[in-house]
């Protein structure tokens, strides 16, 4: 969920990278998704934000 309230349901992947590119996000769980939650923050940690502006040879938004 971005600082508006606009949220999007994703698979952990894609969660952090939306995470990792959004100001004061915020993450919360699916029922039945135990844990998943946790591991977007962890896993958005470690990347980048907007990789697609950054990454050479990316045509285009993800």
């Amino acid at each position: 969920m971005d600082q508006q309230g606009t949220g999007v349901s994703a698979c952990i992947h894609h969660g952090a990278r939306l995470y990792a590119s959004l100001i004061r996000p915020r993450v919360y769980p699916l029922a039945g998704h135990d844990g998943a939650a946790i591991e977007v923050y962890k896993l958005a940690r470690a990347l980048r934000p907007f990789p697609w502006v950054h990454e050479k040879g990316h045509r285009g938004p993800i």
